[in-house]
């Protein structure tokens, strides 16, 4: 699987610009953070992800977070969100109520199922109530950024869960197989971090985190993007109050194969 999806990337020229882009920068102060505080923390009770706040009461975050080790969909109360947590605090803290995971997210090890996996890697969480704190701004969805288009990133990740770290001007250099892939600094934990658009009316979610791999020494990620498939999960959440757990059939019922590669193309959550 790893030699299949790296070999997939490689038809790809190399990224320009990929060792110019700006540091990673922990957000330690208060000043620093508030813009970003509707980005958090997704815990489970064996690891961690990063999810971002789309609606008061609803997380957008990677499908894969939502599965076990085992492949079986975690129990929505199993999940809590800590809404901008920085050092043991959070502005705001939700347990999970519902999950939704986008119907096509499923892989049967082959190279075209596995980019699809990665493509449709992505999950909404409606929380038990919302969030109604004025500093936690919910963000807008963007519709996909143009190739060559400068990103922001925020995430958790190893080596630096207690604190969100932005990185501003990676890039998004190439589209495969529905795969968008930037020129980010990811790592174990950053999956569900979401990809930012800056616009005149402030950063905008364009896409998120799923997976990332190396070429000529460069870290990739690799991207889920947003569509209809996501607005339709949205939906679900926002106009029914029945259980989802899938939107459609269910083609999610087990853990796709790219959590089970290793480290270079996989991107797990962080284990406790």
């Amino acid at each position: 699987m790893l030699r299949v999806l790296i070999a997939a990337l490689c038809l790809l020229a190399a990224p320009a610009g990929a060792q110019t882009k700006a540091p990673l920068e922990a957000l330690k102060t208060p000043d620093q953070a508030l813009p970003w505080q509707a980005v958090g923390r997704l815990d489970m009770r064996d690891g961690t992800c990063t999810g971002a706040l789309i609606a008061p009461k609803l997380v957008l975050t990677a499908a894969h977070c939502v599965f076990d080790s085992d492949g079986n969909l975690r129990e929505a109360s199993s999940l809590i969100f800590r809404a901008g947590f920085r050092h043991g605090r959070a502005a705001a803290t939700k347990r999970a109520k519902r999950i939704v995971v986008h119907p096509d997210y499923v892989d049967d090890g082959s190279e075209t199922s596995s980019m699809e996996a990665i493509a449709a890697d992505v999950a909404v969480i409606e929380l038990v109530s919302p969030i109604l704190n004025a500093a936690v701004v919910p963000f807008d969805r963007h519709r996909q950024p143009p190739i060559d288009a400068r990103v922001v990133v925020v995430s958790y990740a190893k080596g630096r869960n207690d604190a969100a770290s932005l990185e501003e001007g990676c890039q998004m250099f190439a589209r495969y197989q529905n795969v968008l892939q930037y020129t980010c600094d990811v790592d174990f934990g950053a999956s569900g971090a979401p990809i930012f658009v800056i616009t005149t009316a402030g950063p905008k979610i364009a896409s998120i985190i799923s997976a990332m791999t190396e070429r000529n020494g460069n870290r990739i990620a690799l991207g889920a993007p947003l569509g209809p498939a996501v607005d339709r999960l949205v939906r679900e959440l926002q106009t029914t109050n029945v259980e989802p757990r899938f939107l459609a059939s269910g083609s999610a019922n087990r853990l796709p194969n790219i959590r089970k590669t290793s480290t270079r193309s996989g991107l797990p959550q962080i284990k406790r």
